[in-house]
């Protein structure tokens, strides 16, 4: 039994008998090699042509990876999550901490539920944590937009930084509406006098009643990796980690995609996507941006299981442009792996469904998969030394991350094959290049 089919029987069990509905590792494809006589050559006469420009316009509209969801009708797979926030923060008054891997959707579950908070009468404002901030340059941007009473701003002061209990003070006394403060990427503050600073913050708020209320988003496997809060605290806080979307749910989310793109999956290549993606929304909107691209560009309104193949290879070939030194150590890694091969792909797997991976977790279900000589403890120190410079260990101790947050799934997608697969380059240099530049905007 190969590596892949070990992980995918494995985590069936995990889920109670392996249902359709389970979510979780992509399914092994077997990729062929893309012969040269299938590229397609576009001739530069070729005016009949449908406008190529709007075609793929809609395909990125539609499958768009580079904003969050904004419309609660676009966040597929989170009723339940979205439910939990409103109960927590808007019933309870409590704050909140939503945390999960990148691309799991943390910051569109954030903006959809500010969206729902506005509805239920609150005041949602938004920020974004930067490298380094103190507790000054995370709250000072939002003093513009607080519902603040008459007179306050003036004296909020602008030459020294604004230090907590002063904030505290600020928001209990000068603020005269419910208000939500939203601020995400707070992974970036690696201080830890920042993050005590902002969970002292929390505790005063409480304490002292105030109408303002903070949520933090950010990337962690669990609530310490984003907030070491103190346990006083905890009471008060209520903690949603974004994890991996069923099956289903994604399957749901890319057939909204094509339709809005006036293309249809064939249900392999469907699949196939949804099985790549390990439950994250961004991928499968990237594998499906590709999938639907090469569709497109042979005039084909139905994406084939060969096209899902081929953006998988897109997909994974424009990471590594972007990613060269994490790419070149995922395929050394491979390279050198031998029998190892399948624990560094369940590296990839279980960093998908939660960031942190610790040596007791990867040998635990190594050993589940591969037994004690594949996947026990002496397996999973190979493993890790063969991966560690694509590895940080920027949270806990004895907790490891993949530096580029997003590349679990394209280290599954390299072990699967698919670095070998890469579509034959279209002739796009032969197209015509006013169509091509249409709504560009020049």
């Amino acid at each position: 039994m190969r590596w892949s089919e070990r992980v995918q029987h494995w985590l069936r069990g995990l889920l109670g008998g392996g249902t359709a509905g389970g979510r979780r590792i992509p399914t092994r494809l077997e990729y062929a090699a893309t012969p040269v006589e299938d590229s397609v050559v576009v001739p530069i006469s070729a005016a009949a042509q449908p406008n190529i420009a709007f075609r793929r316009n809609a395909v990125f509209a539609a499958f768009n990876t580079a904003v969050p969801v904004s419309d609660r009708h676009g966040l597929a797979g989170r009723k339940q999550e979205l439910t939990r926030l409103i109960d927590a923060v808007v019933k309870q008054r409590k704050h909140a901490l939503i945390f999960g891997a990148r691309g799991s959707g943390k910051t569109s579950l954030a903006r959809v539920f500010g969206d729902l908070a506005d509805e239920a009468g609150c005041v949602a404002l938004y920020g974004s944590a930067s490298e380094g901030a103190d507790v000054d340059g995370l709250f000072r941007p939002f003093l513009d937009e607080l519902p603040l009473q008459r007179g306050i701003a003036a004296t909020i002061p602008a030459d020294r930084p604004i230090g907590v209990q002063q904030l505290a003070n600020l928001f209990v006394q000068g603020v005269n509406q419910r208000t939500l403060l939203i601020i995400d990427e707070f992974d970036r503050v690696a201080t830890e006098r920042t993050r005590h600073e902002v969970a002292t913050l929390l505790k005063l708020l409480t304490d002292m009643h105030s109408t303002v209320q903070i949520i933090l988003v950010g990337i962690a496997g669990n609530v310490d990796g984003l907030l070491a809060a103190h346990p006083s605290l905890r009471r008060h806080l209520f903690a949603q980690q974004v994890a991996p979307i069923d099956r289903e749910e994604l399957a749901g989310l890319l057939r909204l995609c094509a339709q809005q793109a006036g293309l249809a999956f064939e249900e392999e290549a469907l699949q196939s996507i949804v099985s790549a993606a390990i439950g994250s929304p961004y991928h499968a909107r990237l594998f499906g941006m590709h999938a639907a691209l090469i569709a497109e560009a042979e005039g084909r309104d139905r994406i084939t299981i060969s096209d899902a193949q081929k953006g998988l290879a897109e997909a994974l070939a424009e990471w590594s442009e972007l990613t060269p030194d994490v790419f070149g150590v995922f395929e050394r890694a491979l390279g050198q792996a031998g029998s190892l091969r399948g624990m560094i792909a369940l590296a990839g797997v279980l960093a998908a469904h939660a960031p942190v991976l610790t040596f007791e977790r990867m040998a635990a279900a190594g050993t589940d998969l591969f037994g004690d000589e594949l996947g026990g403890s002496a397996a999973v120190d190979r493993t890790i030394g063969l991966i560690a410079p694509a590895l940080s260990e920027d949270g806990m101790p004895g907790e490891l991350q993949f530096a580029d947050s997003l590349s679990p799934q394209f280290l599954v997608l390299i072990a699967n094959g698919a670095a070998r697969t890469r579509a034959t380059p279209l002739a796009r240099e032969t197209l015509d290049a006013r169509a091509l530049l249409q709504g560009v905007g020049l």
